[in-house]
């Protein structure tokens, strides 16, 4: 085995010892040193963890809140390859406001199989009010999905439902919010 090889097991075997004890300190309430930990283990490349440093971020659990660092790390774990993240990533765009950027990211954590993704997705467009079809395409994907939390399956019934009825309207509550690990 080269140096280089040795090095970078090295590296994430840190990582992972880091993220284990964050995770025991979560566990334990013990909120800050969580916090120090996951960055510290996210810092020396675990994907999870950079995760879990924009959640915390995002919630303000462990420290200040601020989701121009939620971004940050959401999307540093998104390029690992994390579906929840893109998801997030939606959820903080589509609070600003930006539904464009909002939807690309639902679309993404779609691609990497996050079914609920069909949920949010329908959502944006319901909020449109522009494309109620699509709206009623995503709420069918999500009722069919078989990778979905029970909450959002349940949720798109009510919702598709409710647009069948002609009863949708954007003040009908729709808005998500972020997920966690």
């Amino acid at each position: 085995m080269n140096m280089t090889k040795i090095r970078n097991l090295a590296q994430a075997t840190k990582a992972n010892l880091l993220y284990q004890r964050a995770e025991d300190a979560w566990q334990m309430g013990r909120l800050r040193s969580a916090f120090r930990l996951f960055l510290a283990a996210a810092k020396a490349g675990n994907a999870d963890a950079r995760a879990v440093v924009g959640q915390f971020y995002d919630e303000g659990v462990g420290t200040s809140a601020s989701k121009d660092a939620a971004l940050y790390w959401y999307r540093l774990a998104y390029r690992a390859g994390s579906a929840l993240a893109a998801n997030n990533l939606g959820v903080i765009w589509r609070e600003r406001g930006e539904v464009k950027r909002a939807l690309m990211w639902f679309l993404r954590a779609l691609e990497l199989g996050d079914e609920d993704a069909n949920l949010e997705i329908a959502k944006l467009y319901l909020d449109m009010k522009s494309h109620p079809e699509k709206a009623v395409l995503y709420l069918r994907n999500a009722c069919k999905a078989k990778f979905i939390t029970e909450g959002s399956k349940e949720e798109a019934r009510n919702l598709l439902e409710v647009t069948k009825k002609g009863g949708f309207s954007s003040r009908s509550g729709v808005r998500g919010t972020s997920r966690t690990l």
